[in-house]
C-alpha cells in the first residue's frame, strides 16, 4: 500500500517512483544499477522521500538510499548525508562517511577515524568500519593510518588485526610499514604471516625472502597459507620459481604442496609440468587433483602425451576431466574413457561424462551422445539431447534440427517411444555422418 501511495505521490509517469518500487523489491546483489539509475533520475524535491524511505527501511535498504544520495550528488544531497552521520549502525555510518568524501566533504571520514581508535567503540563496530579507513575509501591519510596503528597495537582480536593490516598497508607511509614490519618479524605475533603478506604486496623483497625461507622449511601454518601465497602470486618474479619447485618436491605437508602447485600454475611455470605429472599419479586423491588442476592450467598441444597417460587414473572424475581437457586440445584420445563412464552406476559420473562430450563439436562424439540419450535419468537425457542438437548444427551449419519432430522427447517417461525415435535418428546419422 505504501509503495502504491508513493508512486501516486510522485505521479504515474515519474521514473523515480517506478525505480523506488524496483529498489525495494530487488535482491541486495542486484540493487547497484537501480541505485545509480535512481540517483541520476532524482531531483532535489525527491530527497525528503528518500529520507522517509531510509528511516523506515531495514539496514540494507538504508545503505542503498545513502548510495542514491551519493549518486544524486547535489548540495542538498550532501546536507541530507550530513544529517544522517550519527544515525543507525556503524556500517551505515561508514557508508555515509564515504558518500560525503566522494562529494568533497572529508569531515565524515574524520568522524570514522576518531571513533575507530576510541576505547568505547565495540569490536563488532570496528569490524564494520575498518575497511573504510583504507586508502581505497578515505584516500591516503596520515590520520587514518595512525588510528589503524593504535588499534593494531592495542586490540587482541586476530580477525580485526588481520583486517587492519589489509587497510593499513594501502596507505604505504613509512611509519605504517615500520609497524607492519615489526609484526612480521615477531615470531610470537598471531598475525605475523598476514603482516608478511602485506609487506610482500608492497614489493618488499626482504619479506618475499622471509616467506620463501619459511616455505622451504615447511613452517607455514595452514591458516596463513592463503594470504601468503596470494601475495606471492601477485608480486613474485620468475626468479622464485625454481625455489618453489624444489619446495614442492621436498615438502611432506599436503596443504603446503597444494598451495605451491596453485602458485606455480598461476605464475605460468611450465617447467613444473613434469613434477605435476608425477604427482597426478599420487595415491592421495587431493594432491592428485591439485596436480591435475596444475596440468590443465598449463597444458598445451605439447602436453597431450602426458595427459593421455592420465586417462588411466583410478578416479573416474579425474579421467573425465582429463578427457575433457584433451577434447579442448582437439584430441579425441579420451572418448573411449567417456564411453565407459556412460555406463557407470553413478548418475553424477554419467552426467559429468555427458557434459564433457558436450564441449566437443566433432562427429566422433555423436554416437556417444546418442547412447546418453537413452540414459534412465531424464536430466542426463536432456543434457545429452541438447549437446547432440548443438553438435549436429555445428557439423551442418545450414540446417536446424528438431528432435521432437522425430518423436524424441528427453523428458518423456515413455521409454518405447524414445527408443523408436532414437532408431530413426541413428538411421539418419548413418546416412549423413560423412556429408
Amino acid at each position: 500500500m505504501v509503495a502504491v501511495l508513493l508512486v501516486l505521490a510522485l505521479s504515474p509517469q515519474d521514473d523515480v517512483g517506478k525505480l523506488l518500487v524496483e529498489l525495494r523489491k530487488a535482491n541486495p546483489a542486484t540493487r547497484v544499477s537501480i541505485e545509480i539509475r535512481l540517483g541520476n533520475a532524482a531531483e532535489d524535491r525527491h530527497i525528503p522521500v528518500f529520507l522517509r524511505e531510509l528511516a523506515r527501511g531495514p539496514g540494507d535498504i538504508r545503505i542503498s538510499f545513502v548510495r542514491v544520495l551519493r549518486t544524486h550528488g547535489t548540495k542538498k544531497s550532501l546536507a541530507a548525508l550530513r544529517s544522517l552521520q550519527s544515525l543507525h549502525h556503524w556500517a551505515f555510518r561508514g557508508e555515509v562517511s564515504y558518500a560525503r568524501k566522494i562529494l568533497g566533504d572529508l569531515e565524515g571520514m574524520d568522524y570514522l577515524v576518531t571513533n575507530f581508535a576510541s576505547p568505547r567503540l565495540k569490536l563488532k563496530d570496528r569490524l564494520a568500519i575498518v575497511h573504510y579507513l583504507s586508502a581505497s575509501y578515505c584516500g591516503k591519510s596520515g590520520k587514518a593510518a595512525k588510528s589503524l596503528c593504535i588499534v593494531l597495537g592495542s586490540d587482541k582480536d586476530t580477525d580485526l588485526r588481520k583486517r587492519i593490516l589489509t587497510a593499513l598497508v594501502t596507505h604505504k607511509d613509512p611509519d605504517s610499514l615500520s609497524v607492519i614490519r615489526a609484526i612480521m618479524e615477531d615470531p610470537a605475533d598471531a598475525v605475523r604471516f598476514e603482516a608478511m603478506a602485506a609487506m610482500i604486496s608492497t614489493g618488499d623483497q626482504s619479506a618475499m625472502e622471509a616467506a620463501l625461507a619459511l616455505i622451504e622449511e615447511g613452517s607455514v601454518p595452514v591458516q596463513a597459507c592463503f594470504a601468503l601465497f596470494q601475495a606471492i602470486q601477485k608480486r613474485g618474479s620468475k626468479s622464485i620459481l625454481p625455489r618453489l619447485r624444489s619446495a614442492l618436491e621436498k615438502s611432506g605437508d599436503l596443504n603446503l604442496r597444494m598451495r605451491i602447485i596453485e602458485t606455480l600454475s598461476k605464475m605460468g611455470d611450465r617447467k613444473a609440468l613434469k613434477i605435476f605429472q608425477e604427482l597426478a599419479g599420487s595415491e592421495n586423491a587431493a594432491l592428485a587433483r591439485a596436480a591435475l588442476d596444475g596440468i590443465l592450467a598449463l597444458a598445451g598441444r605439447s602436453n597431450v602425451p602426458g595427459l593421455v597417460k592420465l586417462l588411466g587414473n583410478k578416479d573416474a572424475q579425474t579421467r573425465i576431466r582429463v578427457a575433457k581437457a584433451l577434447l579442448a586440445l582437439d584430441d579425441i584420445s579420451g572418448l573411449p574413457v567417456l564411453r565407459g563412464e556412460l555406463s557407470s552406476d553413478n548418475a553424477t559420473i554419467r552426467r559429468e561424462a555427458v557434459m564433457a562430450l558436450g564441449t566437443c563439436r566433432r562427429g566422433e562424439v555423436v554416437d556417444l551422445l546418442l547412447i546418453a540419450m537413452e540414459d534412465p535419468d531424464a536430466s542426463i537425457r536432456t543434457t545429452a539431447a541438447s549437446s547432440f542438437r548443438a553438435t549436429l548444427e555445428a557439423l551442418h551449419p545450414y540446417r536446424r534440427f528438431n528432435l521432437g519432430r522425430m518423436g524424441y522427447r528427453a523428458a518423456s517417461p515413455d521409454e518405447d517411444s524414445r527408443k523408436a525415435a532414437l532408431e530413426k535418428i541413428r538411421a539418419w546419422w548413418r546416412e549423413n555422418r560423412s556429408k
